[in-house]
């Protein structure tokens, strides 16, 4: 499934542009243009965003169709996906590594079923200096 071509000038729809022409020149089931839905309000993406998750998909990408490539993370192509939360018991803390040495990297949780996992995301620096304490309640999103 190809979503973008990089390495062609011009802006986004423009790029979708050549990856058709592209393909239409020797069209084959082994590659194809993933599809692409221009979104209309704030209701159609809720509207799109429910069919996808329906489907078993995580979420969207969504990019405005007169940027430029970029090859990094930027404000021009977001994620759009749902979250959920819960909460988990500390039950240890692991010491992070590298820029994170001396601090939290990962709170180990478990959760009511008794499930254990690590959480080592989402915490600034101050927190990763003063950790919740072992026996504490967390809320995560998942």
């Amino acid at each position: 499934m190809v979503f973008d071509a990089p390495l062609v000038k011009g802006n986004f729809k423009q790029r979708l542009g050549a990856i058709e022409k592209e393909l239409a020149k020797k069209p084959t089931d082994q590659i194809q243009l993933c599809k692409h839905t221009v979104c209309r309000s704030r209701e159609h993406l809720e509207e799109l965003t429910d069919n996808v998750i329906g489907g078993k998909g995580e979420g969207m990408m969504i990019k405005d169709p007169k940027s430029k490539y970029e090859g990094r993370r930027s404000n021009i192509l977001l994620k759009v996906k749902r979250f959920e939360d819960t909460e988990a018991k500390v039950i240890g803390h692991n010491i992070g590594t590298g820029r994170c040495a001396d601090m939290l990297g990962a709170l180990q949780v478990e959760e009511a079923d008794g499930k254990r996992f690590k959480v080592g995301s989402g915490f600034n620096d101050a927190q990763r200096r003063k950790p919740p304490k072992i026996g504490s309640t967390i809320t995560f999103k998942f």
